[in-house]
């Protein structure tokens, strides 16, 4: 049989990031609903002050003003408090919550405690009353078990200040010695029911939050495997293609430029066929990272383009600045050793650039077709070089040859 909510153990299996990150969403949930519960207390306790303390005190004699204005003292520390607490809240929820993590685990219990106290009090200057039982702090109890959340054994420790300020004002103010038990008995019973209520809340809440932290990180894994490459971690040709639209859509109507910049590794077939497929995506792997090494990721994109292809997009670049950074990673796959277990080896690839400018809806096509024209240059004038195709996209020029 499966155990009550509220005794069940929270055993999720979560990272700790996972639960660090459930506790940051309680504490700002707890945070939000303390704010909008203290909005409330101050409206019922300024319309409480207005229409019965004050007017009470003023139709009263001075030793029955002296005795009744307890309350007003306590409705006015309420609404004081609540003050103090919605200024906090707003302060927390402004500034860094790692820079408030102590102020943010002790602000709710403090203000829980402080409010409760209060209502306590008030419950027992009732009970100095003849015949007038009030449930006004059981009620507060049971709003603020319902509500806010508050981990076992904190909410014990929380709950049980202000319930025993309950019991010993009964204490105090009751003389009628049966009423007093009976009060005492069903306080220790709302007091257990409130405590189950509030663990209960408690490990409810924690477990939907960690299951849609859960899910929202499985959505994350799955839109990053369906949008790049599994092997080198690009973007694959979809994504690549939407992301380039979306940028065209956006910069299409300043006339701003970007370039193209295609990469084709150099006798890539023979490593495949030489040193197997394994070594073959260790070189892909590679040279995909000092493509994203060198690429500003914020603005630019790449992609695998396919099999030993890559493509790249560069947002607000131009043909001299792209040339620039195809050299350096040209180079760099130039001088980069790859080592595996049996073999050392060296590779090159080869380069086509071209420009994009004012429409970009009409000139991507064109302009993908011009950097392949000029890798193509590249190959056939030796491989391990640069060719940047030219504007009109029917001639190729070379700009500079590696070697």
């Amino acid at each position: 049989m499966n155990k009550l909510f509220f005794l069940k153990k929270l055993d999720l299996n979560l990272t700790e990031n996972q639960k660090a990150t459930v506790i940051n969403d309680i504490n700002v949930t707890n945070l939000e609903r303390m704010k909008l519960i203290l909005i409330i207390f101050i409206i019922v306790e300024i319309l409480f002050i207005l229409f019965n303390d004050i007017p009470y005190l003023i139709n009263h004699s001075s030793y029955v003003i002296w005795n009744d204005s307890k309350y007003f003292i306590l409705h006015s520390l309420n609404v004081i408090v609540s003050f103090i607490g919605i200024i906090l809240i707003k302060l927390l929820t402004k500034y860094s919550k790692n820079k408030f993590r102590i102020m943010n685990k002790l602000l709710i219990p403090t203000l829980t405690i402080l409010i409760l106290s209060s209502m306590a009090m008030i419950s027992a200057l009732d009970q100095a009353k003849p015949g007038n039982v009030s449930s006004v702090f059981i009620a507060n109890l049971i709003i603020f078990s319902s509500i806010i959340m508050l981990r076992a054994p904190l909410n014990l420790a929380v709950y049980s200040i202000p319930f025993l300020a309950y019991l010993s004002g009964l204490v105090i103010f009751q003389n009628d010695i049966n009423l007093l038990v009976t009060n005492i008995i069903n306080g220790f019973i709302f007091f257990l029911a409130i405590i189950i209520i509030s663990t209960g809340v408690y490990n409810s809440n924690y477990e939907k939050i960690a299951q849609n932290i859960i899910l929202r990180e499985i959505n994350t894994k799955l839109n990053y495997i369906s949008s790049h490459d599994s092997l080198t971690e690009l973007l694959n040709r979809r994504s690549f293609n939407n992301h380039v639209s979306e940028k065209m859509r956006m910069i299409g109507k300043s006339k701003k430029i970007a370039t193209l910049i295609l990469i084709d590794v150099d006798h890539f077939k023979h490593v495949n066929d030489k040193f197997g497929h394994s070594v073959g995506d260790m070189v892909l792997k590679e040279i995909s990272n000092i493509i994203t090494k060198h690429i500003k990721t914020t603005t630019d994109l790449a992609t695998r383009w396919g099999g030993e292809e890559f493509l790249i997009f560069l947002f607000e670049t131009s043909i001299n600045e792209s040339y620039v950074l195809a050299e350096n990673i040209r180079q760099e796959i130039q001088n980069k050793v790859f080592v595996t277990d049996k073999f050392q080896i060296q590779i090159t690839a080869s380069f086509g650039i071209s420009l994009l400018k004012d429409n970009f809806s009409k000139s991507f096509d064109t302009s993908f077709k011009s950097a392949d024209i000029a890798l193509y240059k590249a190959k056939n004038q030796g491989r391990n070089r640069i060719v940047i195709a030219s504007e009109d996209s029917n001639n190729t020029f070379n700009f500079q040859n590696a070697y």
